[in-house]
């Protein structure tokens, strides 16, 4: 349970994080018209309205700084829900390669016993398919709406990055791109670095069989230590609508994409200037 709690906090603390950033820009973008200088950004969204702005600025401002702080409280939970289930997860595998670890060991009274042994061996054998299962239906909740939203992220950083270079880095609007481009990178990093730590949590089935006192059993429950360690060879990897995984290497594509795009607007902005 010490091992669950940890991860509990760690998921938490980054979480509130997260919320934090969404907070920071509902924020500003709702006190941006009044401490921007630029006479056109009576709102913190451009639109189209059939009486004069000017009247009613505030009560605009409120709507939209209301519509924005909820649609961020929804994405941002949308985000961390999947998160916090792929966190679960690799808490239990630790508590699984734990129980694979100390399979051997019994009470200082008893002696060992295969039938024990087989017994915990078999419960960590259905443990571990649990939690297969477990994630396959995780990721058939949220794998297609990950995949939309990594889309999305690729564009949002790209033309986020390109407005913050052509705008002056002494203005109240670089202030707010730069918080809105660091809550759009948080998105991606949360699935991206929980589910690389998955990933690797799940390959360390076959050093907790092999950590062991596997010498000490019979050839039965060595063939099932065998079959799990040839089992945890292959990883536990999610993936995004099955196109790509969520791992760190997806990661750092995301950002070089984002990076080449955002190169190509650079170059015809500066061939237009």
């Amino acid at each position: 349970m010490v091992v669950l709690d940890n991860y509990i906090i760690e998921v938490t603390y980054l979480g509130r994080l997260f919320r934090v950033l969404c907070i920071l820009t509902v924020a500003f973008y709702g006190m941006f018209p009044f401490i921007d200088e630029d006479p056109e950004h009576m709102l913190p969204l451009p639109g189209w309205f059939p009486f004069d702005i000017k009247t009613y600025q505030y009560e605009l401002v409120a709507a939209q700084t209301i519509g924005i702080g909820i649609g961020a409280f929804i994405n941002s939970t949308l985000d961390i829900l999947p998160t916090i289930l792929i966190t679960l997860a690799s808490a239990q595998f630790d508590i699984l390669k734990e129980r694979l670890r100390t399979v051997m060991k019994v009470d200082e009274r008893w002696e060992i016993s295969s039938k024990i042994v087989k017994k915990r061996l078999n419960n960590c054998i259905m443990y571990h398919n649990f939690l297969l299962q477990y994630m396959k239906e995780v990721e058939s909740l949220f794998s297609n709406g990950i995949l939309v939203q990594f889309a999305a992220s690729v564009m949002v950083i790209c033309l986020t990055g390109f407005q913050m270079l052509v705008i002056s880095v002494k203005s109240m609007q670089f202030i707010l791109l730069m918080i809105y481009f660091s809550t759009m990178t948080c998105q991606i990093v949360l699935y991206c670095w929980y589910g690389n730590e998955l990933m690797y949590k799940s390959m360390g089935l076959s050093e907790a069989c092999y950590m062991s006192d596997w010498n000490m059993c019979n050839s039965e429950i060595c063939t099932s230590l065998y079959i799990i360690m040839e089992r945890g060879k292959r990883p536990l990897v999610l993936t995004a609508g099955k196109l790509f995984s969520l791992t760190l290497t997806t990661l750092m594509t995301v950002l070089k994409s984002s990076y080449s795009y955002f190169a190509v607007l650079q170059r015809l902005y500066s061939k237009n200037d």
